[in-house]
């Protein structure tokens, strides 16, 4: 603003400036003085321009800045989780082997005893029961007997001695795989430690944005363009459920029973409500077509109803995005989140966690961001929550 008053003020000289001259006599002098003059009024006119291209490109660069942040962060967050998930999945595995070499050592050890027991005493009671046994052929029989016995216990023996090696070998491959699975989860932890730095970043870029008007109302507008999208989404799945019931296919919803009565998705309190709102610094009305529920970072945000997942995605100013479609055209709609832990098309029970509170595309931190709709008209959430 100061810098389109300057170049007004600049204009107006321009303007008053050659009628001044026409009143005075000609000198060469002057007119060369005032040649200079002019030259260095449409400098610093062009000056003026280039710095607000610049401030401009600046605006765009700070917003696309915030958005690279946003996305890097959640998309990081949500690897984490899934190489710890794989680990405690590794470290069960390597417990379950580690019990079943324990078995079979206990089993080794048992013949072990036999198979020492048979050869050290074997040739002793051979005689004896040659010496106490009435008939030759009772104590063949005997013998072979026992021999078949002893070489079962070595087949059983070099069997079991063969499982146990691979048993180990495959503990000492999972061992291995836990220690690089380790090695990538502390890479990834020291590298979002590096995103802590950046978050930090992102919350300086925030607050230019909150101090800059035009920024800021940039950044609303995203807020409208998501909206959008999410309603083209919605008006998708609502042409699907017409054209099944033009078909014959009726869906049938208990959605609108809950109304006030309906669990909340995420713990937390209400901070930006429903419907317009008056920015206290700028003075521009906005209007919020859900309800901001400030939480902490990654606090569980759960289904309000029974539904199927029908939309996964991410938005500039929103973030991560899940959709779930309740039937007979009512969708919640959750947005801000941190992490997705459901898929499309799945179907989901009332209460089931299906992600976690972020703060990607908030101004204000940590916070869901909550939609109920009707066919392709937004609700007011706070009439329906408990």
């Amino acid at each position: 603003m100061k810098i389109v008053r300057k170049i007004a003020a600049i204009l107006l000289i321009l303007i008053i400036l050659p009628a001044c001259v026409a009143a005075q006599e000609y000198d060469p002098n002057k007119v060369h003085q005032q040649r200079n003059s002019l030259s260095r009024v449409r400098k610093e006119i062009e000056d003026y321009r280039n710095k607000i291209k610049n401030e401009k490109r600046k605006e765009k660069e700070i917003l696309d800045n915030l958005e690279e942040l946003d996305r890097e962060i959640d998309l990081t967050h949500t690897l984490i989780a899934e190489l710890k998930k794989e680990e405690n999945q590794k470290k069960k595995a390597v417990d379950r082997i580690s019990n079943e070499i324990h078995l079979k050592q206990a089993e080794l050890e048992i013949y072990k005893k036999r198979m020492v027991s048979f050869y050290k005493y074997g040739r002793v009671k051979d005689i004896e029961l040659l010496l106490t046994t009435q008939s030759f052929n009772k104590t063949f029989l005997m013998l072979k007997y026992l021999k078949l016995i002893a070489d079962n216990d070595r087949r059983n023996y070099f069997n079991i001695l063969k499982k146990k090696r691979k048993v180990e070998d495959k503990k000492a491959e999972l061992k291995n795989e836990l220690i690089s699975k380790r090695k990538i989860i502390n890479e990834k932890v020291s590298e979002s430690e590096r995103l802590k730095t950046n978050s930090e970043q992102r919350n300086k870029l925030l607050t230019r944005i909150q101090q800059n008007k035009k920024i800021y109302l940039e950044k609303l507008s995203q807020y409208q363009v998501s909206a959008k999208e999410i309603e083209k989404l919605i008006v998708a799945e609502e042409q699907k459920r017409l054209s099944r019931e033009t078909r014959g296919t009726v869906e049938t919803t208990n959605f609108p029973a809950l109304k006030g009565s309906m669990m909340w998705p995420v713990q937390g309190f209400i901070i930006n409500g429903f419907g317009r709102h008056k920015h206290p610094r700028w003075k521009t009305i906005t209007e919020n077509i859900g309800i901001d529920i400030k939480a902490d970072f990654g606090a569980q945000v759960k289904a309000v109803a029974s539904g199927i997942v029908t939309a996964i995605t991410w938005q500039r100013g929103r973030g991560n995005i899940i959709i779930i479609n309740h039937g007979g055209g009512y969708f919640s709609v959750y947005t801000h989140l941190s992490q997705i832990l459901v898929q499309i098309d799945q179907q989901i029970k009332m209460g089931q966690v299906v992600g976690n509170v972020g703060d990607t595309g908030s101004l204000q931190g940590p916070m869901l961001h909550f939609e109920i709709w009707k066919s392709n008209q937004y609700l007011n959430p706070e009439t329906w929550l408990n």
